[in-house]
């Protein structure tokens, strides 16, 4: 079924639709901007603490692999930017989907975009490679079209068609992270906001969140520096827990989970580099301007890695038939390119360790003024 009708567009002329390098954080952005704030996506991400880790070894993803995230949780920027810049969104997760829908007609009509979080799958305006069912994909509705939706999405260049069948399946998909029929809308962005003390109070945060206090970190092995442990160490296991295209596909979901669905990856760690040089000079900090530099050279490496998790998942056969036999004279390259994949991760996670203890020390130098 195709997102297309015949019936002219009915969008909100003032909106401007943008893409992004995150589904949420360029939600945001837009929404922002829309309502008469300019800020980059970049400035959002960083005061929303975008960057973490999370090897959730108890949760399998499509590929039958433990997800990864490589972020916070979703709806925890839209959160933390609320909060830290003091800025009223209205978010709410209606019972039903129906309710979400009538909610969404109301503020469509009085000209205000509304963002979602629905499952990628459904998405049907995106290439088909990216119909992957990902339910913590954020959206902004803009407008109506017959018995379709006006879509922003951040990683679409023109606006977007989708039927108001596929949103409803997409809204409310009830699977892990998802956020049932949510509706987010901006109510209210204050005269002036305190931008070095969101950014500080961000920085902390994410800070804390990659290097848990000692005290903790046994408990919470799978988070921020530990869980990028826990994941090379599981590299090299990946041939003795699957086989065939479970291997095959659960290797190269890893990899675009990495960097292209959502939950970043390198492309994160290049963002949040960009962050921190624009933190570096409202604050005209040296020494974040040199962490900035620091971790876009960390992102760089990182999106290298994820080449090589590529290469080795397309090795392994499609064909479980052929697997067995292929495994017996190909097992030492599989494993030799996942042991270095695994070598190669640990180092990314020893730099984590230090660059965030390092630039927490940073943070706790930068002065503001502590009032709203």
């Amino acid at each position: 079924m195709t997102d297309k009708t015949d019936e002219k567009a009915e969008t909100i002329p003032t909106y401007k639709h943008q893409v992004a390098s995150h589904c949420e954080s360029g939600t945001v952005r837009n929404l922002l901007n829309h309502g008469g704030l300019e800020v980059s996506e970049p400035m959002i991400f960083g005061i929303g603490s975008g960057p973490a880790f999370f090897y959730l070894f108890f949760v399998r993803g499509p590929s039958g692999f433990p997800l990864c995230g490589i972020r916070t949780p979703p709806g925890s920027i839209l959160k933390s930017i609320r909060k830290r810049c003091n800025i009223d969104f209205f978010a709410k997760k209606y019972r039903s989907t129906d309710q979400a829908f009538e909610r969404l007609g109301e503020l469509l009509d009085k000209g205000t975009p509304v963002a979602v979080s629905v499952d990628m799958f459904y998405m049907k305006y995106l290439p088909s490679f990216m119909h992957v069912h990902a339910p913590f994909h954020f959206i902004t509705l803009v407008g109506r079209k017959g018995d379709s939706y006006v879509v922003s999405d951040p990683y679409f260049e023109p606006l977007g068609e989708l039927s108001k069948e596929n949103l409803r399946a997409a809204w409310a998909t009830h699977a892990p992270l998802a956020k049932d029929n949510f509706l987010s809308y901006v109510e209210r962005i204050p005269s002036s906001i305190n931008w070095e003390k969101a950014i500080v109070t961000g920085l902390k945060k994410t800070c804390n969140g990659m290097v848990l206090p000692p005290g903790i970190r046994s408990a919470f092995g799978f988070v921020g520096v530990e869980g990028m442990r826990m994941y090379a160490r599981e590299v090299r296991k990946w041939p003795d827990k699957y086989s065939g295209s479970m291997l095959r596909e659960g290797i190269l979901f890893n990899a675009v989970a990495f960097e292209d669905q959502g939950t970043g990856g390198g492309a994160f760690r290049l963002m949040y580099g960009a962050f921190l040089q624009e933190a570096a000079d409202i604050f005209g900090s040296r020494g974040l301007a040199e962490m900035a530099d620091q971790m876009i050279e960390h992102g760089k490496a990182w999106r290298d890695i994820s080449r090589l998790i590529i290469k080795a998942g397309k090795i392994v056969p499609m064909d479980d038939k052929k697997y067995e036999a292929w495994f017996g004279v190909h097992e030492s390259e599989l494993r030799e390119k996942l042991a270095e994949i695994s070598r190669l991760f640990s180092e990314r996670a020893d730099f984590e360790r230090r660059f965030f203890t390092e630039l927490k020390k940073v943070s706790a130098h930068l002065k503001y003024s502590k009032k709203a």
